[in-house]
């Protein structure tokens, strides 16, 4: 296995690797379409624990992670046309690919009623059973509308994939992660990319604190964004979308100041705002923008050159890993710090993280990075 591996690293291209990969899927969509009557969804699913409509899903999955490659932070708004048709790109779509047709046509054709035995067996093998978000398969259409170079033709061609429930439909395939009759919570997939991160449960006690938001970026310093900044809202609608779709979170009471305070990328006015923050008692600062490789991105500088910062070496390392692990290369460039502040005036201390000005790329690390903030706020407080 370990030659065969070697191989593949050392003698193919990943490009190569992937063309390769296209191909083996197209060829098991292929498979299954010859074989419609023979194979159906139901067998499938008992003894792989995916079937045709998996494989449509992953085609989405596959969607929303290439849109996250498209940089749509506040520097960059062109070039984005390609990104909202992928967000167009639904659960419809990429079921009549893996069919050959629309779903109902397909199920008009070829599927038959399951006998009793099959149903036993396919219950028995629900722990195998491959399992989805369903926000996932959302189309996200409206987010990317006011960022595409040619708003008005770009919108056009993506309206033609119409935004509605699925027509697919069936009881007979894999699971939703928030299904309450089976074992995993809806918590281990808040992800749009999967990952096998689970995250730690939330305190038994409860816990009770506050989170500043400070935005790091010349332009938004300037008002130059005509939507204005996207950064902040990115990080308190994940915040919120965290602590709603979880459970574990009903003792968990997290006041977001609802202004976000924003500076140029100098590290004296960010020093300034986070001494500010930290002296105000804010137990959370989270700062978006500047982790880059840019000769203004200093936040990371600004933040660990404060007075008495005790850094958390492993916290973002972790994140930046955990995205790179699902084929998110490109998290490892962000250089972002997180540690501790400390006010010694008031005998309290104020835990800092820097994030990248990416609003997808908030999105992405907050349902990781929350629940572990969690247990060091409450370790601090």
């Amino acid at each position: 296995m370990s030659n065969n591996n070697n191989y593949k690293k050392q003698k193919l291209s990943p490009s190569l690797i992937e063309k390769l990969e296209a191909g083996a899927f197209r060829s098991l969509c292929r498979h299954l379409s010859e074989r419609s009557d023979e194979v159906q969804n139901i067998d499938l699913m008992t003894v792989s624990g995916f079937c045709r409509n998996c494989l449509a899903k992953w085609m989405v999955v596959e969607a929303r992670n290439s849109s996250l490659l498209f940089d749509d932070s506040n520097d960059n708004r062109k070039n984005n046309d390609e990104a909202l048709l992928l967000d167009a790109f639904g659960y419809d779509e990429a079921g009549q690919y893996v069919y050959g047709c629309e779903y109902g046509e397909w199920k008009k054709r070829h599927a038959k009623k399951a006998s009793e035995e099959q149903i036993e067996q396919y219950n028995a093998s629900k722990n195998i059973h491959s399992l989805f978000d369903k926000k996932i398969l959302e189309k996200k259409v409206a987010e990317r509308w006011p960022l595409a170079a040619d708003k008005e033709a770009t919108k056009t061609e993506a309206q033609k994939m119409p935004v509605m429930a699925s027509t697919i439909s069936s009881n007979v395939c894999c699971q939703y992660v928030d299904d309450k009759d089976q074992k995993f919570s809806s918590q281990q997939q808040t992800s749009p990319l999967s990952s096998s991160f689970s995250p730690p449960p939330s305190p038994q006690d409860g816990l009770n604190f506050s989170v500043g938001i400070l935005i790091v970026s010349d332009r938004a310093y300037k008002g130059e964004y005509p939507s204005g900044d996207l950064s902040g809202p990115a990080i308190q609608n994940s915040i919120q979308h965290y602590l709603d779709n979880n459970d574990n979170n009903k003792n968990i009471i997290v006041n977001i100041k609802q202004d976000s305070i924003v500076v140029p990328d100098e590290i004296d006015q960010i020093q300034s705002k986070l001494l500010l923050l930290t002296l105000n008692k804010v137990d959370l600062i989270l700062t978006a923008g500047g982790t880059g490789f840019s000769i203004r991105d200093v936040t990371p500088e600004a933040t660990t050159s404060v007075d008495g910062f005790r850094e958390c070496y492993g916290l973002m390392s972790f994140i930046s890993n955990e995205l790179t692990k699902n084929q998110q290369p490109l998290a490892c460039l962000s250089r972002g710090k997180a540690g501790i502040i400390p006010n010694t005036a008031k005998s309290s201390a104020s835990l800092v993280c820097n994030l990248p000005g990416s609003p997808k790329a908030i999105k992405e690390i907050i349902p990781m990075l929350f629940p572990i903030l969690i247990h060091a706020i409450g370790d601090l407080q």
